[in-house]
């Protein structure tokens, strides 16, 4: 197996549990705020792993941050300000695992956008697949009602706007890392993120700070596992492999989010769910083989 793939399957297993750590933080913790806690622990990690990793020059590769800082702050604007904005706001409205599902239909649109933008190759069983998982994803969503008026439904909408964030994140590194290294791509997009995020929830949210252990716990788990080690792992594996093959590794966040979701919040797993699920791993394993 390549290293990108290993590093994938590590990505999609800190970000499949994330949702149990976000769901837990947000018992306490208002989303904004929950988004910018977490990369206020994940940046300094970030930063300390750069100097690290080169004393003289942090990320290993020369980072000419008079041209940079614009794409990083783009970058930061996309991938950790939007996304998480949206995806916390919509975990607000829906369960764990549905948002999960939602948010893993991110394969389809980086493969789509990968073709048309970076001339990435879609073979005919890779587009097979991707049709397969998009049903099966399509087939969960659809048991928790598709009315305007349903408050689950208004939390898919919301998860969505997280989806086409990540495709512009993802797509964007895609062509930076020819410039920069996987690394300070990372740190610097956290620290832009989180300074997008910060006066947000200040002005929505009154930054509240939690109280209570769990939420601290929640907070720290996401910073360190999802933020920053996940983002960076992904960050590198996207050096290594084509972006559409890449994503069709996040077709496995929402079986990993719906066992954890199963186990720890005590969430149901209906025949719609299973169905979809078996579909989703099916066009992974068509669109990979």
């Amino acid at each position: 197996m390549r290293s990108g793939s290993i590093l994938l399957l590590i990505t999609v297993f800190f970000w499949g549990t994330s949702f149990i750590f976000v769901k837990i933080g947000l018992e306490e913790v208002p989303p904004v705020t929950l988004a910018f806690l977490r990369f206020a622990v994940a940046t300094p990690l970030l930063f300390l792993l750069m100097r690290r990793s080169n004393p003289d020059h942090p990320g290993g590769k020369p980072l000419d941050r008079g041209k940079e800082w614009k794409p990083l702050l783009f970058l930061g604007l996309t991938g950790v300000t939007l996304y998480h904005l949206f995806q916390n706001v919509g975990m607000g409205y829906t369960s764990a695992s549905e948002s999960s599902v939602i948010i893993a239909s991110n394969p389809v649109f980086i493969a789509l956008f990968s073709w048309a933008l970076l001339g990435e190759r879609l073979s005919r069983s890779r587009a097979a697949g991707i049709l397969m998982a998009f049903f099966g994803v399509s087939l969960v969503v659809a048991r928790g009602g598709a009315s305007l008026s349903s408050s689950s439904f208004l939390g898919d909408v919301i998860c969505l706007g997280s989806v086409f964030s990540w495709v512009t994140y993802s797509l964007y590194t895609k062509r930076r890392l020819l410039r920069s290294s996987a690394l300070d791509i990372t740190a610097y997009s956290s620290l832009f993120g989180a300074i997008f995020l910060a006066p947000i929830a200040v002005a929505a949210e009154g930054l509240a700070i939690p109280a209570l252990p769990a939420s601290w716990i929640s907070i720290i788990v996401l910073g360190v596992f999802s933020s920053a080690l996940g983002y960076l792992l992904w960050n590198r594996a996207l050096s290594e492999i084509p972006a559409s093959e890449a994503g069709m590794y996040l077709f496995l966040i929402p079986i990993i989010a719906s066992a954890s979701a199963y186990f720890f919040l005590g969430e149901r797993l209906d025949l719609p769910f299973f169905a979809g699920s078996a579909l989703v791993i099916a066009g992974l394993i068509l669109s990979t083989r």
